[in-house]
This record gives structure tokens, sequence and C-alpha cells, in this order.
């Protein structure tokens, strides 16, 4: 408590009286100059008090508009809430310590939540990213069936950093995607079925007609047509096999995996399949010693696709060359897979990722699209770099490139 503000004020009217006491006396007693004196100073102390309760009441009422200050600020946090909540797009905001915060209305109803997410909710949302938050969070991400892309943004806040996510519905555009894949995969299969049974079946009914003759001849050119058949039936057993393999990979199981052994393996099998053939393996690399976050054996069977796949390529030309090259940046490992052959065409560029589309007649058309499955399992993208993109020292083929997180 201020005991000056109640004293002054007491002892300066206490003054005043004094003062106007004395100052009636000295009159009665024909003192006019000190009635006079008295007089005077009791005028100025009653003077001293007007201002200083002056000063005070516009104190108080300097001190009564900060409540209005803060209501102006409220009024206006409450006017961005209520745009917030008229946003379509779900908003999640990580501060510092660690809290999934659902910001406008779009986010609390998608979660079910008033403020903040549950830790299930945010195990859920970010799967292996858990600890490491909404910075790490992948492009898109699935909630109760919907498709979210997802946009992140930084806010430093007092020395603290804060992250914003915007989740933007992409569940029809999903659809409509995999509606037109479904389309393009059933053009492809019955294509490459109606090219397998179509000889086939001629094959088998010259071969009967042939058989209907009985004569050494026709056995002969008969046995001939069968094993022909045989053969187109093999083949169209591989493409089967093929197709089973890229329906059925499993989801992958990502845990923490060691660079420098992964790579001896890769390395070993490769040049245990390509090196008679006159492929040359080149690894460049950062650094064996770390952990990366990754299926091993998904990953493994992923690159060796994509370097084989350059070895085919190579061998079309002398000096064949296949460079895996992997690059850190920041927490990601960046993985290039390069050839020395003669490149993807610029027409085949968009359709080399489609099942069962090759540009080589022995391929199946499998090898590219199981890694880009692999890679998605991943939180990653498969990307086909542009030749003019590629550094240093570009071997002149076709370069893929992924990242995969270090653990």
């Amino acid at each position: 408590m201020d005991y000056r503000r109640i004293l002054l004020p007491l002892a300066g009217q206490g003054g005043v009286f004094v003062l106007g006491a004395f100052a009636w006396l000295a009159f009665t007693k024909g003192l006019y100059a000190s009635a006079l004196v008295c007089a005077l100073g009791a005028i100025t102390l009653a003077t001293m008090g007007l201002t200083h309760n002056a000063f005070s009441f516009g104190r108080d009422l300097l001190k009564r508009s900060q409540p209005g200050a803060t209501f102006t600020s409220e009024l206006s946090r409450r006017r961005l809430q209520v745009l917030l909540d008229q946003t379509p797009s779900p908003l999640l905001l990580q501060p510092n310590n660690g809290q999934l915060i659902a910001v406008n209305r779009a986010a609390r109803q998608l979660f079910d939540v008033s403020y903040a997410l549950p830790v299930a909710a945010r195990k859920a949302l970010l799967g292996e990213a858990t600890a490491l938050g909404l910075a790490h969070m992948s492009g898109q991400i699935k909630w109760k069936g919907q498709t979210f892309a997802v946009h992140l943004a930084e806010m430093e806040e007092e020395d603290a950093l804060s992250h914003l996510a915007v989740l933007t519905d992409i569940s029809a555009d999903v659809r409509a995607a995999e509606a037109s894949a479904l389309r393009d995969l059933l053009k492809v299969l019955n294509h490459e079925l109606m090219n397998a049974l179509t000889p086939v079946a001629s094959m088998s009914k010259s071969a009967l007609d042939l058989l209907g003759d009985d004569t050494p001849e026709s056995r002969a050119q008969a046995a001939k047509a069968l094993e022909r058949v045989v053969a187109r039936t093999e083949g169209l057993t591989d493409f089967i096999n093929a197709y089973r393999a890229l329906t059925r990979l499993p989801s992958p199981v990502i845990r923490p995996c060691g660079l420098g052994l992964w790579l001896d393996v890769l390395t070993e099998s490769f040049e245990a399949q390509w090196a008679d053939k006159g492929v040359r393996f080149e690894l460049e690399t950062d650094g064996t010693d770390l952990s990366l976050l990754m299926d091993e054996d998904q990953m493994w069977l992923g690159v060796s696709n994509l370097l084989n796949n350059g070895a085919q390529a190579a061998l079309e030309k002398a000096d064949a060359r296949v460079r895996l090259r992997l690059k850190r940046e920041g927490d990601v490992m960046v993985f290039e897979v390069e050839d020395s052959g003669k490149g993807i065409p610029t027409e085949s560029a968009d359709q080399v990722f489609m099942p069962f589309y090759s540009t080589k007649v022995t391929g199946t058309g499998v090898g590219l699209s199981l890694a880009r499955q692999i890679v998605q399992g991943h939180g990653s993208a498969l990307l086909l770099v542009p030749v003019q993109e590629v550094r240093p020292d570009p071997l002149g083929g076709a370069c893929f490139r992924f990242q995969v997180r270090v653990g």
C-alpha cells in the first residue's frame, strides 16, 4: 500500500488549516501583515494540493487507458481468430514446447480437439517424425480417409522457433490421379497380354495343324512352333511375376541402418552381376559412418533396380559406367544413380515411371515403377534429373535422384 498518497494530502490539508487559523488570529489581533503572510501560505499549500490532485488524476486516467489498449489488442486477436476460423484449410502450430495446436476451426474439427492434439494423435499423424516435429513432416499425410498436402512455414517468437503447417485437402485430386493411373495400367496390361497371347494362340493352332499332317517334316515344324509357344509362355509368366512383385510390396519397416555395411553389400551384388559384362561401378559418398532411417531390404531392392536399369542402358555405348553418388544435405542423404548410356528421350520422360513401360526391347517396365514405390514409402520422391542439372562430371545418360533421412 502506498502511504505517501494518503499522508501527503492530509499534511497539505493540515497545513492549510493551521495557516488559515494563524491568519484569522493575526487579523483579529490587528496584525494585518502577519495575517497576510499566513493567508498567502495557506493559498500556496492549497494550490499545490490541487496540482497534486490533478497530477494524480491524470496518472490514474493514463492507467485506466491501459486496459483500453489491452481491450483493443484483444479485439484484434479475436478478429484474427475469426478470420482463421473461416479458412477452410486446417492449420497446425507447433511451438518450441513440442505441443501440436489446432489453430483454426477446420483443424479442431478434423482432429476432434478443442486446442492441442493428444500424444496418440501426434504419433498417428507424424509417424516416425514424432520426435522431430512438424519440420520433418512429409509432403503428404492421410487422416480419416482424406489426403492432405503439407505446406510448412517457420515463425520466430522471442528467440524461439515455431512451425506452422497448412493442410490442403487433395483427396479429389489423388482419386482422379489414381483413376487415371488405373486406366493407364489397364491399357498397358491389355496391350502386354494381347501381345503375349495372340502369337501363342496362332502358333498353337499352327502346331495342331502340322501334327494333323503326321509327316516327319510337319512334326519337326510343330515341335519348333511349340518351342516358341513355351518361350512366349515363360515370358508371360515373368511378366505376371513382375506384376505381383509390384502390387504386393509391403509397407516399409523404417529403422536406423548402418550405411557402410549396406553399401558394401550393394556394391558386391552389383559387381557380381555386371562386372564380367564390362560395366564399371563408381561409388561417391561423403562418408559411410552414418545411419539412415530406412527399410534396408526394400531400399536395397529399389536402388538395385535403378543400378540394373543404368547398367542395361550403359551397355548400349562403349565404356559402360554406372555411378552411385551420396551427398549429405542437412538431415537428409541425397542419392543419385547415373549411367553413361544414351539417356531417356524427352518424349518418354513422363512415362518412364509408368508400370510396365520400357524403352528397352527386353525390359519388363517394372524396375523404375517399383523403385519409385519404395522411395515414396520412405517419404521421398524419385525424380528424373535433367542432364544439364547433373553436377559434377556428368556421365551423359539418365540420372535419378531421391533422398533418405539421416538417423
